[in-house]
This record gives structure tokens, C-alpha cells and sequence, in this order.
């Protein structure tokens, strides 16, 4: 990924985005499914990180096809080499925007494209990375306030911190919005959208409150840069998200709202 990341790559980091990976394979091996990405292809995670779609794809092509994920920030590759043991799958550092691979049957991507400059030139260069007929997938997050993580009962800390984590994005020069205008930048790179849709993910209470409060460590440094929010009030927004995990009564927790977007380059 590109260094508009604003996150870092500090082990509770990686922490947290192992939940979120853990969480959604399914939406992975779902979307492969209705894409008709078979056994023996080539597919590419692109911003993996620590684990990524890593494993999931792994299982969609099997032992004759390869998966090979891609991040900026070696200290994730390593983690990811940790924890997998695939030997279908290999690891590249580099950014995205550098790499020069064998054409893949698909491209995959989670919240990869929230944290690019300029999602267009992004996705232009995924298009030259399939092989005619290859599919990129992409499941992004909504930058809305409105489409923040939520929870019965409603815990205002959630919306603030993503709104939070929006604003770090930006103010690393990111341009967030690729969720909700996906067809503008696919379709203007050269994709023929084949499907989208909007979903959320439900966690556990311990994890669905834990990824935002991991989230607001992770972004200390960008908010005291960029003053985004004082001391105090992160203090509060990790008292009210430990409070919230400790309650009997909450009946679920779920991630923003995302969008998938399945397209492909034409034959």
C-alpha cells in the first residue's frame, strides 16, 4: 500500500487486522464463487497485510494455482509468513503501484483502496495486471459517518472513531471514496462491472469493540499531527468502547457498511 496509510504496522495492528481477515473469508470465497475463479489460477491480494484474503484464496485455486499477496510494509509480510505455511503463496514487498507480475486471473483488495491518493491511477494499474477476462474484486468501506460501525445498543464512540480513521485518510492525502463511487473509477480504467453490492460484517461483541479501540491506538500518531481529536477525548472514546464490551445486553456489533465490486477486464 501506499504510504497514505495511517494506521502503522505496530503488532496490535496486525492484531486487528487478522480480525477483520478472520471474519470475512467468507465474503472471499463467496465472491470467487459467483466471479468463477477456479482451481489453477493466478490471483493476487494487493495490500494484504498480515493475512489479507491470503488463505482464503489459497483454498479458492488450490494446490495448481498460485496466490501471491503484495503490501508496502514488510514488518505485515512477516507476520503473514508467521502465520501461513501455504506453499502456494508467495509474498512480494513492494507498492502496489510498482509491481510487474505475471498477468493474474484476479485482483483482490480490502480496504486497500480507502488509503490510495488517487484511487484512478490505483485501479489503472490493476487493470494492466489481469490477463483479458481477469476479475478484480473489491471490498472497500464507505468513508460516510452514517456507515460507521455500529452496534445494539448504539455506541456513539464507534461512529467517532471512524470518523476518525476517515480523517487520518485524508489527512495523509488519501482519497476514501471508492466504495460508494466504485463504478465511476472502474468503468473509467476499462472494467466491465459485473456485479455490487452492500453488506456488513457481524463480530462477536469482544472483537466488534475491540478493532475500533486498536484502531484508535493505531492512529494516535496522525491524530496528534494532524490534531484530528485531543487526549482527552481518545481517552473517552477507549473508556466508552471497554464499557460497551462489558455490557450483558448488546445483540451484535457490526463492521461499516461495505461494498463489493466485482468487474472484469475485458477479453
Amino acid at each position: 500500500m501506499s504510504s497514505t496509510y495511517s494506521l502503522g504496522s505496530t503488532d496490535a495492528e496486525h492484531r486487528r487486522l487478522i480480525q477483520l481477515a478472520s471474519h470475512e473469508e467468507h465474503c472471499v470465497l463467496d465472491a470467487c464463487r459467483r466471479a468463477g475463479i477456479t482451481e489453477g489460477s493466478i490471483a493476487l491480494d494487493l495490500g494484504c497485510g498480515p493475512l489479507g484474503a491470503l488463505a482464503a484464496l489459497a483454498h479458492v485455486v488450490g494446490e495448481r494455482g498460485v496466490v501471491i499477496g503484495v503490501d508496502a510494509s514488510e514488518a505485515a509480510l512477516q507476520k503473514a509468513r508467521s502465520l501461513l505455511s501455504i506453499p502456494h503463496v508467495r509474498l512480494v514487498h513492494a507498492d502496489v503501484h510498482d509491481i510487474e507480475l505475471e498477468p493474474a486471473d484476479l485482483a483482490y483488495s480490502r480496504l486497500m483502496l480507502l488509503h490510495q491518493a488517487d484511487p484512478s491511477r490505483t485501479v489503472r494499474h490493476i487493470f494492466e495486471l489481469l490477463k483479458p477476462g481477469g476479475v478484480f474484486i473489491a471490498h472497500e468501506a464507505s468513508d460516510l459517518p452514517n456507515h460507521a460501525p455500529s452496534s445494539e445498543p448504539h455506541v456513539p464512540a464507534m461512529t467517532r472513531v471512524w470518523e476518525l480513521v476517515i480523517g487520518a485518510a485524508r489527512a495523509r492525502g488519501a482519497n476514501p471514496t471508492f466504495a460508494r463511487n466504485g463504478r465511476t473509477f472502474l468503468e473509467d480504467a476499462g472494467f466491465r462491472i459485473e456485479s455490487h453490492r452492500a453488506y456488513a460484517v457481524h463480530y462477536p461483541a469482544a472483537t466488534g469493540y475491540d478493532i475500533p479501540r486498536i484502531a484508535l491506538q493505531s492512529l494516535r500518531p496522525v491524530i496528534a499531527k494532524h490534531e484530528l481529536a485531543s487526549e482527552d477525548e481518545i481517552a473517552r472514546l477507549d473508556r466508552e468502547l471497554e464499557e460497551a464490551k462489558q455490557r450483558a445486553d448488546v445483540q451484535w456489533v457490526a463492521s461499516p457498511l461495505m461494498f463489493e465490486w466485482i468487474a472484469r477486464k475485458p477479453y
